[in-house]
């Protein structure tokens, strides 16, 4: 049996193709295929399969489909191929049966070839890869998350094309290679490796103008698309080509080299090996009984045994003895990974091992104890261990000299608890393990040793209670795992409960996890409890580590800045991440990476969070937990505000309130905010967490004033839920407290969100009562904000007397208020109307204005704004340079400060520029990703005014089919957004397709229709299409298809 991927899928026994039913199935098929041999979760499936919105049933049906799936399998001789494995299911299939792995195994033997100098094999062997493919990987499978695996390989196949091109310019193969080369370029226009072997192969085959012609293209190409030079390598090829380099003629292959034999290495073992003592001595066996379920930890325990196992090596590390040092936090399997190594190297220390659990804190006379025990276990008679401290160690010291033995010290917190117990030959060794780190013991080998991920803490609850349990209920198993957040100990505790009450359900024990209050209360069992496990660190921490612990319990975000510990503490920030750092070394304090950001964040583990805030109302008074609830959430506030400052170069088109900001008692030598839009985004999560408290807690001031700051951000990345889940939790809370200011404010967001998703009859009905209010509490510029949103509902239903008195007002009050940037997206906005109306002097003289004002405060996004109707009033003159160059300094723009609904509009502005010039292929490649991101970021309008270009361009090949589907879905997303104009207007390009494809029957329909709509608009564009529709009308008339 063989399925293949590299193409439409097909599941082949012998020379027939089975049915692989129908839409579902194929998508559930294609997902297990591209995670063969690896699990894939349930949820992961039902993503596949419905994308977005899947229905109650999801899991059901899923089921039926991998029921089917066996079946066919076990039909044709495969019975066992797809196999439960929690969270979901593994498809077993030889690698020789996939073609996709197939693929893959003759690319690495390819590179093989060639790093063997064997070329012209290598070039063979990737034809033959090559010649696999049947097609688009996965063609036909109606899944954007199969589509997107499909993608990889697809890259993966390209990748191929391009070596073997590569390999086939390396064998002198140039004459032949162009014509191929010119074609891959026409289908990738921009891949520069491309247009570098094209170069090369035209220079080879004496074609140096044309070669230095491709450059230019290649630069052309690259500027005109995503505005950018050619890289060096390329530009390096083109001074060699005009220079005539010699290097880069056709040089002959080397031979394939003799492979060289590897001199085996000779092991020091047998010299450096201490000499056998004369006479037995004692060799202790102090370890503990290693678990019987060990599991997770395969990694560590070879890296551990490789550092162990072998004789010391006097040319790496002289004579020091060798310590392997395992840190992690409490409960997370430190001890039973130690003991475990230890046992698995016992042939390696024939002479045996000591063991000491040194959790209390260090002190003398525990440490003497301890070697006085030692020396006893060594043969050393009660009454020969010295008094002094200092000589039994010494003593100690000398007893190991001549032994291979192995020292194991659990639980350390110091490395002076350490450092007398060392033995001092390299033939011993040692294994401790701590919370913290013990970076004071010098030449340690450090393993650090995290919680588990799902499927190694779902095989640890098996082991315990049975592997047929937890697949008796997988999504409960995965629901008590993902409770314990993959500590070990937790895990353990759990299992044991439920192998003592084998009648217990595994929902039983996760309906009991689910209360927060009781969750320590119920991982607790005979002798096993993690609170105490958490509190034996806890108590360890100094007094303002402690009452920073506690307070972090207050964070309800996955994970927080470093900051927010000098606002908790009211302290400043240097001395707060002082005390910050000992929280991470002690273990009850995670710290997250964001490489991309360069930032470095911190998190508690869900249970250790859960013992923080137990802690935290046991030892804080409620005003205390209020007092610092209410610092962190003004530090957000006062953060949020200098972001939007940064990017808005004021306070401008904000409003703010009178709840208290925090500032750190001693301002940082460092900008918190950096770059505001890295900051917004790395801070999203967050600062929505942070309303959320905010709102939980009553601070209706707080709430409101950070909920519309944050729109900043929500508004340009498309954070349409946060956006309304933020809005409408500070609605709710000044309803309740009466906060008629912050109230007017959060309808005045709300409507502007609606406004965004063009929802515009709940837009207007949010601004109407947000006007009032603020008009009744004298404030001006809320009723100036509000006015100008308004004014553009109006405009999009095409009300332009009401839009221009509105405009009027917003701009009398934002010039009044000096909200500058509400000026220039005033006079914007009014520049389009009257673009539209034929005014372009009027619209010159706005648009101007408003670009001085954004540059002089250095607003960029609102500049992209500004350029964008640039554009428009460029092509509305026949402009067509100056529009592209407008709109490529505005993509630009909205690229660099990561403005995502700024990009889309760009992109659409783009594609239409391109059309105009008669580009169709390009157009319709810029609108394909325009549509692509206005989808993503749920812009609307973009989404419907780029499936009407779309269509247009369809029409303007021909392809009368194509085009009525993109204005059919033009036409429904218009006519949901209450566009008349832009309905009308794709419904006469809409009658034209159906007129070409002989549908004169839908074609006068939609004539009727358009006349309809455009006799409720009143503008000269609506002028011009009654023109155009009065030609179409005229054109069915001769087919008598129309009433005259």
């Amino acid at each position: 049996m063989g399925l293949r991927l590299l193409g439409p899928p097909e599941l082949v026994v012998g020379d027939r193709s089975l049915d692989l039913g129908g839409p579902r199935q194929r998508v559930v098929l294609s997902m297990l295929a591209l995670n063969a041999n690896r699990v894939t979760p349930v949820e992961q499936l039902i993503d596949a399969v419905w994308d977005t919105s899947p229905p109650s049933t999801a899991r059901g049906q899923i089921q039926i489909c991998i029921s089917a799936l066996r079946k066919l399998f076990g039909d044709n001789g495969q019975p066992g191929a797809i196999r439960t494995r929690p969270p979901g299911y593994l498809l077993e299939i030889a690698s020789s049966d996939l073609d996709s792995e197939e693929f893959a195994a003759q690319v690495l033997a390819a590179r093989e070839h060639s790093e063997a100098g064997n070329t012209s094999e290598a070039a063979e062997t990737l034809r033959r890869a090559l010649a696999l493919w049947r097609g688009p990987a996965l063609a036909g499978i109606p899944s954007d998350l199969v589509q997107r695996g499909a993608a990889l390989l697809e890259d993966r196949r390209f990748a191929a094309v391009e070596e073997r091109v590569r390999l086939d310019l390396a064998l002198g193969r140039h004459e032949r290679l162009s014509g191929e080369i010119q074609a891959l370029i026409d289908e990738n226009p921009l891949r520069e490796r491309l247009y570098g072997f094209l170069m090369l192969a035209l220079y080879r085959a004496g074609r140096q103008a044309e070669a230095l012609e491709v450059c230019r293209r290649a630069r052309a190409t690259l500027i005109d698309e995503v505005g950018i030079e050619p890289g060096q390598e390329l530009q390096k090829l083109e001074r060699a080509i005009l220079n005539r380099d010699p290097g880069l003629n056709l040089r002959e292959a080397p031979a394939a080299p003799e492979p060289a034999l590897a001199a085996l290495p000779s092991s020091p073992a047998e010299e450096h090996r201490p000499p056998a003592p004369a006479e037995q001595l004692v060799a202790p066996r102090q370890l503990p009984a290693s678990i019987a379920d060990f599991t997770g930890r395969e990694r560590h325990l070879s890296e551990i045994k490789q550092i162990l196992a072998d004789d010391p090596d006097p040319s790496m590390a002289s004579y020091a003895v060798r310590i392997v040092s395992i840190s992690g936090k409490g409960g997370v399997g430190k001890s039973s990974l130690a003991i475990r190594a230890a046992h698995e190297l016992a042939e390696t220390f024939p002479d045996g091992h000591l063991y000491a659990d040194l959790q209390s804190p260090n002190d003398d006379d525990r440490t003497a104890k301890l070697l006085a025990r030692f020396l006893r276990a060594l043969g050393v008679a009660g009454t020969a261990v010295p008094e002094d401290l200092q000589e039994r160690a010494e003593l100690y010291r000398s007893r190991l000299a001549s032994k291979r033995l192995l020292v194991v010290l659990d639980d350390v917190t110091s490395e002076e608890q350490v450092v007398p117990l060392l033995p001092g030959s390299p033939s011993c060794a040692v294994i401790t393990t701590s919370r913290a780190r013990l970076s004071g013991l010098s030449g340690a080998h450090w393993v650090d040793v995290d919680v588990f991920d799902a499927e190694q803490s779902l095989e640890l609850l098996g082991n315990i209670v049975g592997p047929e349990r937890v697949e008796a209920e997988p999504e409960s198993s995965l629901e008590l795992v993902n409770f314990c957040d993959g500590l070990p100990l937790a895990l353990r505790i759990a299992g044991a409960r439920l192998a003592s009450k084998r009648h217990w359900r595994i929902s039983g024990l996760v309906r009991r996890l689910g209360d927060e209050a009781k969750r320590l209360d119920e991982l607790a069992h005979r002798g096993l409890e993690l609170r105490s496990n958490i509190g034996l660190t806890y108590r360890s921490l100094s007094s303002q580590a402690q009452r920073l612990f506690r307070l972090f319990a207050l964070m309800r975000a996955s994970d927080f800045p470093a900051w927010t510990a000098a606002a908790l503490l009211d302290t400043d920030l240097d001395d707060a991440e002082d005390i910050l750092e000992t929280l991470v070394d002690a273990q009850v304090l995670d710290t997250v990476e964001y490489p991309a950001e360069r930032v470095l964040r911190y998190r508690f583990h869900n249970l250790i969070r859960v013992y923080a805030w137990e802690r935290l109302v046991e030892e804080e008074t409620a005003a205390e937990r209020d007092a610092a609830l209410t610092r962190v959430s003004g530090a957000w506030l006062s953060l949020a505000e200098t972001a939007h400052r940064k990017e808005y170069g004021g306070d401008f088109t904000i409003l703010h309130g009178d709840a208290p900001r925090w500032e750190p008692p001693e301002p940082a030598d460092t900008d918190t905010v950096g770059n505001p839009t890295t900051w917004w985004e790395t801070e999203r999560r967050a600062l929505v967490a942070a309303i959320r408290q905010a709102a939980a807690a009553g601070l209706d001031e707080l709430c409101w004033d950070l909920a519309l700051t944050a729109v900043t951000l929500f508004e340009s990345k498309g954070y349409f839920d946060d956006w309304r889940e933020t809005t409408q939790l500070a609605l709710d809370l000044t309803e309740r407290t009466g906060n008629r200011r912050g109230h007017a404010a959060m309808l005045y967001s709300q409507g502007t969100l609606h406004m965004f998703q063009k929802r515009l009859d709940e837009a207007e009905r949010c601004f109407r009562d947000a006007l009032a209010i603020f008009e009744s509490e004298g404030d001006q510029h809320g009723v100036a904000l509000v006015l100008r949103n308004a004014a553009y509902v109006d405009r999009v239903h095409e009300q332009p007397e009401a839009m221009l008195d509105k405009y009027a007002k917003a701009l009398e009050i934002m010039r009044s208020v000096d909200d500058r940037i509400g000026v220039a997206h005033v006079l914007c906005s009014l520049a389009k109307f009257r673009i539209d109306e034929g005014d372009a002097d009027s619209a010159q003289e706005m648009l101007d204005d408003a670009l001085t004002i954004c540059q002089d405060v250095h607003c960029l996004r609102v500049e992209a704004q500004v350029l964008y109707r640039f554009a428009d009033l460029y092509v509305a003159g026949d402009k067509i340079e100056l529009a592209r160059q407008a709109l490529h300094r505005a993509l630009r723009i909205v690229r660099d400060i990561g403005d995502r609904i700024g990009e889309a509009y760009a992109l659409y502005g783009l594609g239409r520029v391109r059309h105009r010039e008669g580009r169709l292929d390009n157009a319709e490649t810029t609108l394909v990703h325009a549509l692509s991101l206005a989808k993503r970021v749920g812009e609307r309008l973009i989404e419907a005014q780029s499936e009407y270009a779309l269509g247009e361009i369809s029409l303007a090949r021909g392809d009368t089919a194509t085009s009525a589907e993109h204005l059919s879905e033009a036409r429904r997303l218009f006519d949901e957004l209450g566009s008349s104009l832009w309905h009308a207007k794709t419904l006469v390009l809409l009658s034209e397709a159906h007129a070409a494809e002989g549908d004169v029957l839908s074609a006068s329909g939609e004539i009727d229709e358009a006349t309809e709509l455009l006799r409720t608009v009143d503008s000269a564009e609506s002028v011009r299409w009654r023109t155009q529709l009065e030609t179409a009308r005229r054109a069915l008339l001769t087919n008598g298809a129309v009433d005259a």
